[in-house]
């Protein structure tokens, strides 16, 4: 089963994924912040993020 692709915007600079603001990262992983419970985008955090 191939798994799914799409295209992912990204406006942190200084994440070594970014390239003209584009995720290149193989794959990406984003999970509720706190609690564990995310009511709006605010309550997410991308755990895929890697310090340039």
């Amino acid at each position: 089963m191939e798994s799914p692709s799409m295209k992912v915007k990204c406006g942190v600079e200084n994440c070594s994924y970014n390239k003209n603001q584009s995720c290149h990262a193989e794959a990406l992983e984003v999970n509720a912040m706190g609690d564990g419970v995310a009511n709006t985008s605010d309550g997410t955090a991308c755990t895929t993020f890697e310090n340039k």
